[in-house]
């Protein structure tokens, strides 16, 4: 007897004893998206460089903003993570999580930029208080304050670097002159993994790290040897001026707000810490 069609694609037997034909219920469909699913919203971050300060080439360059996420379960389980608390690397870790373009390094961001983005995920991810407590500058006690985190402001070093006639060079390096020396210095901006290169080194570093670090030229020579002899030979003066210009000219979040004492009433500003409890919260 020969087979049907049926009986070789199935190998059911037909059932030649009546013409009803043959229901079979369909097979089940496969799961779609399951209805716990969570979609973690995104957000659009200012930096506060507003990409001005990324070289050519650079994929920031002119770059205003960055997309990130909200933080979930899984940047929580980063943040606890006792190997990457230990190796001091658990909020990078975390920032590069959450960031939605990853060709995008935290390593290469601007230190200024990466502070933006670590403020604004802990305001989407637990709200925009921060509760901690501060230290009263002038009686030394210790009470309770909420930072409302959404009040910060982005330093304006574009007014900074018109002030001390500095120049933004086409690389987007600074070039300034020094007031007693009369030396030519032309310097970078750190980024986080030149940041994280300092502190590694050793436990704390100097002026002379700092200024070896972001200094790309003395009077044009970029030799890196006639550099750090130039450095070692600077006015104390110099010294001063170029790591205070650069700390006004960084482009960066402005943690500073003002703070009232409540033991003796006493108000002054105070940077936000940004301690453990900044991304562990009491909540």
């Amino acid at each position: 007897m020969t087979r049907s069609n049926q009986d070789r694609v199935f190998g059911a037997p037909v059932d030649t004893t009546t013409t009803t034909p043959q229901h079979h219920p369909p097979p089940p469909e496969a799961p779609t998206e399951g209805p716990l699913q969570y979609i973690a919203p995104t957000e659009l971050v200012d930096l506060p460089s507003r990409g001005q300060f990324y070289p050519p080439g650079h994929m920031l360059h002119n770059r205003a903003s960055i997309e990130i996420r909200h933080m979930t379960a899984r940047e929580e389980d980063i943040l606890t993570n006792s190997s990457f608390l230990r190796k001091g690397i658990a909020l990078d870790r975390m920032l590069q999580s959450v960031l939605v373009d990853k060709k995008i390094k935290v390593e290469d961001l601007l230190i200024g930029d990466k502070n933006a983005l670590l403020v604004y995920s802990r305001i989407y991810g637990y709200g925009k208080e921060y509760n901690t407590e501060i230290t009263c500058l002038k009686c030394d006690a210790v009470t309770a304050h909420s930072f409302n985190l959404e009040n910060l402001q982005h330093k304006d070093c574009e007014e900074v670097m018109s002030h001390y006639d500095v120049e933004l060079t086409e690389e987007k390096t600074f070039k300034l002159t020094l007031p007693k020396s009369n030396f030519i210095v032309e310097f970078r901006l750190l980024t986080s993994r030149d940041e994280k290169t300092l502190l590694g080194a050793k436990k704390g570093f100097g002026s002379l790290d700092l200024l070896n670090t972001i200094i790309v030229a003395i009077n044009s020579q970029t030799n890196k040897l006639y550099v750090q002899r130039a450095v070692e030979s600077l006015p104390i003066l110099d010294a001063s001026v170029l790591k205070r210009l650069y700390a006004k000219i960084m482009p960066d979040i402005d943690l500073t707000q003002d703070v009232e004492c409540e033991s003796c009433g006493e108000h002054f500003e105070m940077g936000v810490p940004l301690d453990a409890g900044f991304f562990w919260p009491d909540v």
